[in-house]
């Protein structure tokens, strides 16, 4: 609930801008149109959701055993999103992160309005989204928490 009430603001207060800029960068590096319109959804509707990389993804798979078949398009696929991402960010991806600082930036001189205060959270978690699109995958927050428990816990040994 307090999600829907989160987004609703979102979208009142520019999200629905925002849904116009990723569309457009979505247009114009058409090749790619789809990872990026699903981040443009996200734009739209950001909370309650979040991204992960796909290489937290991959590392979860094989801490709890889904590893499929080892194929060898993963890197040729990570090489070639490596690319796209360093357009992308020369290009469109740096006037959308710098478009979320500057709206994160005028939140917080109106932080005194309260509903401006989550508003800078959705803003700071968009800014690397909008920097470096591609291999992330957008998940509920549930997962995306499990994912990343799993992993840290890995890490230390727990």
């Amino acid at each position: 609930m307090v999600a829907l009430l989160g987004n609703i603001i979102w979208l009142i207060l520019g999200g629905w801008v925002l849904f116009i800029l990723y569309a457009l960068g979505a247009c114009l590096f058409f090749p790619i149109f789809v990872p990026i319109f699903r981040i443009a959804r996200f734009a739209v509707w950001p909370f309650g959701r979040t991204t992960v990389t796909s290489g937290r993804i991959e590392k979860y798979k094989e801490i709890t055993g889904k590893v499929e078949t080892a194929d060898y398009a993963g890197s040729v696929t990570t090489g070639t999103s490596s690319i796209i991402n360093f357009l992308w960010m020369c290009t469109f991806g740096w006037i959308l992160a710098l478009t979320h600082l500057l709206c994160a930036v005028l939140n917080l001189c109106v932080i005194w309005l309260i509903v401006t205060i989550p508003n800078i959270g959705g803003h700071w978690k968009m800014m690397p989204v909008a920097f470096r699109p591609l291999n992330r995958t957008i998940v509920p927050q549930a997962v995306a928490d499990e994912i990343n428990n799993t992993v840290a816990k890995a890490k230390l040994g727990i």
